[in-house]
């Protein structure tokens, strides 16, 4: 009996090993003051003053699970509870987000944390730096020329790597199960207003810089290490309408970039550091995205990475509005059951004196193509390049091409193309007053290309699971035309044979859809057999009309029933997955499994 009851002692130790050293989760954080923290902890939410030490401020304390490595460096880590990197007493929106993790996981994990406020991405005129100056850029010629701050140099970033390869070295290294690092968080921008266009690739350079260093740090692939970061609210004393722009296009264009709009948040006094409620209301919506990033409490649900779950995406856009997309493109189009972007100029359709010489569609058409569910969008009223006419002349050049598609079709233009793809700060900043999305990325698709390149192409696109936008001129005429036409409808031809992999969208539909499936977070309760989802999305539902694909993945379901507010929703069996789609507006999601 003694030996059956060590045997039972042996298997339930190796069963909890299994449970208790699997991969242990970690968050990196950086940015500025919001991050480092600015709002007193007497106004901590009140259930984590419940954690809390000091009744009165609320000062000290110690989370259960989150372990914390913040602006250190011996790459230890103490019990979590916020505090400014120099003053106790202050919290920022990783507090919420820390707690949340915690409640949903129970189970230790480790956040790596830097944060100092007044900081910015752009350094000195000066290499090196004068001065006390600290700053974040990964500008190869400063990194080589300084060192980080803390051993006298100007370079946070040096600071939050040798943070972090400080902690995977003394702690994360030697836990049992290893480790993962998650989410990169972030929130900085306010002290970039003096260097705001250079804010874009600045930025993009410090999210590639960490995750290539992690990959290097590691040995593991990090390069599509999700980035969540908040914007700047627009009363903030130091806001930049060109820094919020460069968040929003690398949200754009950065599939694994997650940006939250804190434009209208509130902020102190100041006019600089956010309120409780809006650090609050910040950190709940990180905890959402990692929430669905991590698949914390899911239950086999997640959203498909685009609609009906394919593969990969193709965008098909036309530009400048050639007659020809009228009497070959759409057509061709209809009878495959695609649809196409056509980025039309105003004044050329309007005014037969202003085509170049290049018969141009009519607005008849346009009217026909748009009911039969191709989009008709803006490529500006004159075509004028924004690199070359004053902000002014951009403005009206875009504001009356919208009022003519609208005035003609009936249907807001809601995506923009622009004229010779130049992008100019102050044009960019107009065009995301009034549309969702714009044309940033490209393949020019015409004369250049052979049979064999395009199916190279599409061999590439099912590798990387990625989302190509084509940009088309003419078929048989006007700029960089096919030398035969054949080859763009034979290549049609073979993404038709292909759509169970391939989703063919408009611009808008495929733009629309990843920005919602980003964004929408889900709270789930189980109910007997089964599930309710609760989808939460913070955007404008008016702009916003593309259905979600989700996707339930348990083992053992023989059928399962679904339904949105009463009404129910067609699923799909596929790859021993059930799929549905739904509204990410359309409130409560109940799924029935048996």
């Amino acid at each position: 009996m003694m030996k059956i009851y060590k045997l039972l002692f042996v298997l339930a130790a190796l069963f909890m090993g299994c449970q208790l050293f699997g991969q242990t989760h970690v968050i990196i954080t950086a940015g500025q003051s919001n991050t480092d923290g600015r709002v007193s902890t007497r106004d901590l939410p009140d259930y984590i003053k419940a954690l809390s030490t000091d009744p009165v401020s609320f000062k000290t304390g110690a989370y259960k699970y989150c372990k914390i490595d913040q602006n250190r460096e011996d790459g230890e880590f103490v019990p979590f509870y916020p505090k400014g990197r120099i003053t106790p007493g202050l919290w920022a929106y990783d507090a919420v987000t820390y707690y949340k993790l915690g409640h949903a996981l129970k189970q230790d994990f480790y956040v790596i944390k830097y944060a100092v406020g007044g900081t910015s991405i752009q350094y000195s005129k000066h290499i090196p730096p004068k001065g006390k100056g600290r700053y974040w850029s990964a500008d190869p010629d400063f990194l080589k020329n300084t060192s980080s701050y803390e051993t006298g140099g100007h370079s946070l970033l040096l600071s939050f790597t040798d943070a972090i390869d400080a902690s995977i070295d003394k702690t994360l290294s030697k836990l049992k199960g290893g480790y993962q690092i998650d989410a990169f968080l972030w929130h900085q921008g306010e002290s970039d207003g003096a260097h705001a266009s250079q804010y874009y690739d600045n930025l993009k350079a410090v999210i590639a810089y960490v995750r290539k260093h992690l990959s290097e740090k590691t040995g593991k692939d990090y390069s599509r290490l999700p980035f969540i970061f908040g914007s700047i609210p627009t009363t903030n004393r130091d806001y930049s309408p060109i820094v919020e722009l460069a968040m929003k296009r690398i949200a754009e264009e950065d599939p694994n970039a997650y940006l939250i709009d804190m434009s209208k948040g509130q902020l102190q006094r100041d006019h600089l550091h956010f309120t409780a409620a809006s650090a609050e209301y910040l950190g709940t919506r990180m905890y959402g995205i990692l929430a669905k990033i991590m698949h914390l409490n899911m239950e086999g649900f997640r959203v498909a990475r685009y609609l009906n779950d394919k593969q990969a995406a193709i965008s098909f856009t036309f530009d400048d509005g050639l007659a020809e997309q009228a009497t070959l493109v759409a057509p061709h189009f209809n009878r495959l059951g695609f649809k196409a972007t056509f980025f039309v100029n105003g004044r050329s359709i309007s005014d037969s004196a202003a085509n170049d010489g290049k018969p141009r569609m009519s607005w008849g058409q346009l009217r026909s193509m748009s009911k039969e569910g191709h989009e008709i969008a803006s490529h500006g009223w004159q075509h004028r390049n924004f690199g070359k006419f004053p902000l002014a002349e951009i403005k009206t050049d875009i504001d009356k091409n919208d009022s003519a598609i609208y005035t003609e079709l009936g249907v807001k233009p809601l995506t923009f193309a622009y004229a010779n793809n130049t992008k100019v700060a102050d044009g960019m900043v107009e065009v995301y007053k009034h549309h969702i999305a714009s044309r940033l990325l490209q393949i020019s698709l015409g004369s250049k290309w052979t049979a064999a390149d395009l199916e190279n192409r599409l061999e590439k696109l099912l590798t990387t699971d990625g989302w190509e936008v084509t940009m088309t001129h003419g078929i048989t005429y006007g700029y960089d035309h096919f030398k035969d036409p054949d080859i763009l409808w034979n290549y049609l031809k073979r993404i038709k044979s292909l759509e169970d992999k391939i989703w063919v969208g408009t611009f808008y539909d495929v733009a629309a859809y990843t920005k919602e499936r980003k964004l929408v977070t889900f709270d789930i309760a189980p109910i007997g057999r089964g599930f309710v989802i609760s989808p939460t999305l913070h955007l404008d539902m008016s702009l916003y009309t593309e259905p979600l694909t989700g996707l339930v993945d348990q083992k053992g379901i023989k059928k399962i029933t679904v339904t949105q507010n009463g009404k129910r929703l067609k699923t799909v069996e596929k790859d021993g997955k059930y799929q549905f789609n739904f509204d990410p507006f359309g409130g409560k999601i109940t799924v029935k499994t048996n």
